[in-house]
């Protein structure tokens, strides 16, 4: 049997002992049975042979207590375990819980919120613990290159960062001599307000009292741009105030609210990240993660929406809903399968307030948790986790539609259309997830719903009058990366051979304008690569310029390796020659046992054909495919091949394709203006990439 080894869900690094690291073997868990949520004792992993987790229930004890037993109620299943009896929790190293219960001074660390979180929180396959969408500070490695953002991108630990991730961050013996060393105090300077500048006006104190309510950053900044905060540099008061919560030296919690004299400029610059001691990085790495946190853990969900559909009318209305990676509910009682996406807890839904004047979105990290629907003559309505204090705010009367960037894990922004057919700019951040218009052909949106996991919105819903306005293309259906195509590129749907992206569930196309705008790039085009690995891996482009910005050049993310098989044709663009054709091999699969993506026919081969008579057929290495049953990828009328869209499945590759096409100005053109046009249009993608 393998060793049976968790990740700590707040520091993201493995609990078991190491030589002369006694605290990385100490753990807690906190956990659901039929009686409620709990955080345990302290327990000790010792035997990761056996993979079963011995913790005090009681939270007062601890594994070396001389009273403590372990009964057989006090084994715990854990992270990826399955549930026992309704019994399940999640592992956290005791000196992390201690950390949190720092952090959330005075009041408790909100247990159940936390339990509700790690609940929503996939098991990456190569990964011993939960994945937060983050990097456990600089602990692991995503692969971004041979994947897409919303697959299983973790590729295991990153060593560089594993020495500090080794010391105790409570713990700290070096914290003494860094207090030894600052406990002489330095007199700061003393105030001055002079010349012409317009806070010269002002007394010191009030000065002071400014830029201790400001951000170290901000601080700095002000400083530049004004003489009289000059003397906040050497304003002991100033720099003490940066050791108090919620301020950039708040981890060093051993000197809160010291009133002892000190050197504060002097502990500051000892705690830098550069030169503090390892432990004290570890602390700072691990009080980041929990601020980064914090926002969803004092989050909350309203339960008032939680009605049957039909009180709300629903039956007199056309909903359509966007999701992320839902999985189904069967992960819930078999965690080892929860390896991505995203899981469904609750749905809410609400009738737009006739007085509708703001909306104000909840944002926390890479994610939308909930809206607030606020009105002139009605309590507010609240749908998914309000993040109160911390909104952002929209003024609008009338909501006609809804554009949404969708990461697997859930929705990741949202822009709003008004009546006036004004399109917002963007509630999150769109970075790194496919976008839809799925919800953008309302002719007014009169109700709204949502799905929520633990902590986030992972569904959006919308619902106006019947008939409303019904655009099935895919366009407006299918969930696009990097954005959606524009309305000047013919997507030939007719052709597409990856089914209605309706009932697809969550599949991104991927898309790629290699021939740029109006055909641009078909110029200095000189060759297409295809890589396959069995399936297909990737189309590659190559060009004769270095001009041609990167995100176009490549179709498919997928990691070659020497096992790896690389077809190039090349094409003459100087010459004039250009795709002028692509035939495509499909597999179709109908049995009960085969995934969905396979049922609309999975890519087999596909065969292009220039201009000038010459093709090749990219297709498996001894496959009998009879070109002759091609099936012609077909573009509209006058239009040329610039562009391909296709899904990519984690394990198949690319498994459909799509052409897109458009009008090509066929005059010659210097390069040099033509550059131009093409970075223009490339604005918006490469916002989103990069």
């Amino acid at each position: 049997m393998s060793p049976t080894r968790f990740s700590c869900v707040v520091c993201g690094f493995v609990i078991v002992p190491y030589p002369g690291t006694h605290w990385m073997g100490e753990f807690r868990a906190v956990y659901s049975n039929a009686e409620g949520t709990f955080i345990s004792g302290v327990g000790h992993y010792t035997d990761p042979d056996r993979g079963t987790w011995f913790v005090p229930s009681d939270s007062s004890m601890r594994w070396n207590d001389p009273d403590c037993d372990f009964p057989l109620h006090d084994v715990f299943p854990v992270m990826r375990q399955s549930p026992e009896n309704g019994r399940h929790g999640f592992v956290l190293h005791d000196s992390c819980w201690r950390l949190l219960q720092k952090f959330f001074e005075p009041v408790d660390v909100p247990i159940e919120r936390l339990l509700s979180i790690c609940k929503s929180l996939p098991f990456p396959l190569r990964g011993s613990g939960v994945c937060w969408s983050h990097n456990y500070g600089g602990l692991t490695t995503f692969d971004n290159e041979d994947h897409y953002p919303w697959e299983d991108r973790l590729t295991g630990p990153n060593n560089i960062s594993e020495t500090h991730a080794k010391e105790n961050p409570y713990n700290i013996a070096e914290i003494s001599d860094l207090l030894v060393h600052s406990s002489k105090s330095s007199q700061g300077s003393a105030g001055t307000t002079q010349g012409n500048d317009c806070f010269a006006i002002f007394p010191w104190e009030i000065l002071e009292a400014v830029s201790i309510n400001l951000s170290t950053a901000d601080v700095l900044s002000l400083v530049r741009a004004s003489r009289p905060f000059l003397p906040v540099l050497t304003s002991q008061t100033f720099w003490a105030s940066r050791f108090e919560p919620g301020n950039d030296r708040d981890f060093l919690f051993e000197k809160r609210n010291c009133r002892e004299p000190r050197d504060w400029i002097m502990l500051y610059q000892l705690t830098r990240g550069a030169s503090s001691p390892p432990g004290l990085k570890n602390r700072r790495r691990i009080w980041e993660l929990i601020q980064a946190s914090a926002p969803s853990l004092r989050s909350h969900l309203s339960e008032t929406l939680e009605s049957p559909p039909s009180k709300l009318g629903v039956y007199d209305l056309e909903w359509r809903e966007a999701a992320g990676d839902i999985q189904p509910e069967l992960v819930l009682n078999n965690r080892s399968r929860f390896n991505s996406g995203c899981i469904l807890f609750h749905k809410q839904s609400a009738v737009i307030p006739s007085g509708l004047s703001r909306i104000a979105f909840s944002v926390i990290a890479n994610s939308v948790t909930g809206m607030r629907l606020i009105s002139n003559n009605q309590m507010d309505i609240c749908l998914g986790y309000i993040n109160n204090g911390d909104e952002l705010f929209l003024e609008v009367t009338a909501v006609c539609g809804l554009v949404l960037a969708i990461g697997s894990h859930g929705v990741q922004a949202i822009q709003v259309i008004d009546n006036n057919g004004q399109t917002s700019g963007w509630f999150g951040s769109p970075r790194d997830a496919p976008v839809t218009e799925r919800l953008a052909a309302f002719g007014a949106i009169t109700s709204l719903g949502v799905g929520v996991d633990g902590y986030k919105l992972v569904s959006i819903a919308a619902a106006g009058p019947r008939p409303i306005p019904y655009d099935s293309s895919l366009r407006a259906t299918a969930l696009w990366y990097p954005t959606v195509p524009g309305p000047r590129l013919f997507l030939n749907d007719v052709s597409f051979t990856g089914g209605c992206r309706l009932t697809a569930g969550y599949q991104p196309l991927v898309w790629i304008h290699f021939g740029g705008p109006k055909g641009i790039y078909l110029q200095s085009l000189r060759a297409i690569c295809v890589t396959r690995l069995g399936d297909l891996c990737c189309i590659g482009f190559e060009y004769d310029t270095e001009d041609i910005p990167i995100e176009v050049r490549k179709l498919g993310r997928r990691k070659s390796t020497d096992l790896s098989h690389v077809t190039r044709f090349p094409i003459d663009g100087r010459a004039g020659e250009f795709i002028d054709a692509i035939g495509v091999s499909i597999e179709r699969n109908d049995g009960e046992n085969f995934h969905s993506v396979n049922k609309h026919g999975r890519l087999s081969s596909f065969k292009i054909t220039t201009n000038r008579g010459r093709s090749a057929h990219f297709r498996p290495q001894g496959s009998t495919v009879d070109e002759s049953t091609l099936v012609p990828l077909s573009m509209a009328p006058g239009t040329r091949l610039t562009g391909l869209y296709a899904s990519q499945h984690p394990e198949e590759g690319l498994i459909s394709l799509g052409a897109i096409s458009e009008v090509v100005d066929n005059r010659k053109r210097k390069w040099e203006s033509n550059v131009s046009d093409a970075v223009e249009s490339n604005v918006e993608i490469q916002t989103l990439l990069f």
